[in-house]
């Protein structure tokens, strides 16, 4: 991960992000694999660099940590200046939570979700606070420079400081939703006005672009950064390491964990080292893993749910497997292609159209399920984390003990660095990766674990269907928010392993040719190339 350094703040309202080059394009250009999209990347923009002499860009969003904006903006700034562009980062820094409760109905709602009835208050407290955010980034731009605007909560701030200034402006929206209702209808209605002023949108999906910005919209999807923390290539020896010093995985052997390691619910409430009672087996049983902020629109009490569905089908009992010395006697209704035993369906759920081999079995039996976030305190435009931390508590809870013990949930380590080589770590031992959002604007903890190679299974929505492609770099779940198709999507991956090969392999091919960082600083150097001249 790149490093940022947090700078003294100046006012109450705006801070300043300093973010570092960790890699000089000459170092990307070293991996055989990244040689060729850096060349083109510098060979495309020469005449936007040219154009942008003499400007500075300034990215503008409501939080330096926690969610996938964040955590793009340090590669991005450092990529433009490295091709030459001036470019700053901003956050606003606003202390009053209803502010954020507010955004984040406005997020929900283009999401189709939420209340659509917009109150006068609410109108007036963002409106308020935004223009207090906009005296400030007036006072800090000149006329000469370029704006370029994050998602809903700066948007109006954003609004009124090309107002003052006149100046070349952006408004890059990362949410959104294939179908739209009456729900996002009121969102978009909300935020139209402020939208007025900007030259150009930038969205994730044309699908997600409303009928009145058709005309004035340029898509450019999220990307990764392949030597980062989050996404570089990790040896054998490294992953354990860093599982172990998270706390995640047990030794014997001497080790130095890190100075806030993850923890793990316990049964009493509390969280504590993962490894407490018993350690998880992440480098030697199947695992399931999601990692996403605590979001109930991520889906991870659906997942938790599927996966005790899928648990409780495989309990071995005496009416569960067939005797392979009956088999010739009594009707057969399949056989394992080892000759070995096989596990008839649950009739009662329908769960499997055909019988389990006895290694599809134990998969199933010997699987667990890590679910993985961050501390919701960690995260300042996000005010619902906590609460959607403690319905998956509440759900875990619910489940037979038996059940319980084949789940972990996590909170990651609260040091950005040490929480992105864990979930590097996480996604590479992993037997299956999961992202199971009800609503997901692109998602990228899906293209990271692409690039790793794992075996996805993700929810058939928003960017997660526009990478994945059912079947051919990994499996789709039709109904995420319904817990047996999400068990049976992942009972479909267990019992396919010969399949797992080809899937990872198209899937890191699909990032290397359309979601790779090197794209993405193109295309955006383009619309602001164009922009200014």
């Amino acid at each position: 991960m790149v490093p940022i350094n947090v700078m003294p703040r100046r006012s109450p309202m705006i801070r300043i992000i300093d973010v570092e080059m960790e890699h000089t394009l000459s170092e990307y250009t070293t991996d055989l694999v990244l040689r060729k999209p850096v060349q083109e990347m510098q060979n495309s923009v020469v005449d936007d660099v040219a154009a942008l002499n003499g400007h500075t860009v300034w990215m503008v969003n409501s939080t330096a940590s926690g969610g996938g904006v964040a955590e793009m903006m340090p590669k991005l700034i450092s990529l433009f200046r490295a091709l030459g562009v001036e470019t700053k980062w901003a956050v606003i820094d606003v202390d009053d939570s209803a502010f954020f409760e507010f955004t984040k109905d406005i997020h929900n709602l283009l999401h189709g979700v939420g209340d659509p009835v917009i109150v006068d208050q609410e109108r007036t407290l963002y409106e308020q606070v935004s223009r207090s955010v906009a005296n400030e980034l007036a006072g800090r731009l000149s006329t000469e420079d370029v704006l370029v605007v994050h998602d809903p909560q700066p948007l109006a701030a954003g609004a009124m400081t090309i107002e003052e200034l006149g100046i070349p402006a952006v408004w890059r929206c990362h949410i959104g939703s294939e179908q739209q209702s009456d729900k996002s209808q009121a969102a978009w209605e909300f935020l139209q006005p402020w939208l007025c002023n900007y030259d150009q949108t930038i969205f994730t999906l044309p699908a997600y672009v409303p009928e009145f910005l058709q005309d004035d919209t340029t898509i450019i999807p999220p990307a990764i950064d392949p030597f980062n923390a989050k996404n570089r290539r990790l040896r054998t020896q490294e992953v354990a390491s860093i599982l172990t010093r998270a706390e995640l995985v047990a030794t014997n052997h001497p080790t130095e964990s890190f100075d806030e390691p993850a923890r793990r619910l316990q049964a009493d409430g509390t969280f504590a080292p993962a490894t407490d009672l018993a350690d998880l087996g992440l480098l030697f049983r199947p695992i399931v893993c999601q990692i996403s902020r605590w979001d109930s629109l991520k889906g991870f009490i659906p997942l938790l749910r599927g996966f005790a569905h899928l648990k409780s089908d495989v309990q071995p009992s005496p009416d569960t497997i067939v005797d392979e010395s009956k088999m010739s006697s009594e009707k057969a209704v399949g056989e394992a292609p080892n000759g070995g035993e096989v596990a008839t369906p649950n009739e009662d759920d329908n769960m499997s159209e055909s019988i389990r081999t006895d290694a599809h079995q134990r998969r199933i039996e010997h699987a667990r399920l890590v679910l993985a976030g961050p501390n919701p305190s960690s995260v300042a435009d996000d005010p619902e984390g906590q609460a959607a931390l403690e319905k998956i508590e509440e759900t875990w809870r619910s489940l037979e003990s038996s059940i319980q013990e084949d789940v972990a949930i996590i909170v990651m380590p609260p040091d950005q660095h040490e929480s992105a080589l864990v979930i590097n770590a996480l996604q590479r031992c992993a037997t299956v990766v999961a992202q199971n959002s009800l609503r997901e604007g692109f998602g990228l903890t899906v293209t990271e674990a692409m690039w790793k190679r794992a075996v996805l299974m993700g929810s058939d929505t928003g960017g997660i269907g526009v990478q994945i492609r059912d079947d051919e770099d990994g499996l789709l779940v039709p109904d995420a928010a319904d817990p047996v198709s999400v068990a049976n999507t992942l009972d479909a991956v267990f019992e396919n392993p010969g399949q797992w090969n080809e899937w990872s392999h198209n899937a890191q091919r699909r990032v290397a040719d359309k979601y790779l960082v090197f794209e993405q600083v193109t295309r955006w150097l383009d619309t602001l190339g164009t922009l200014v001249r």
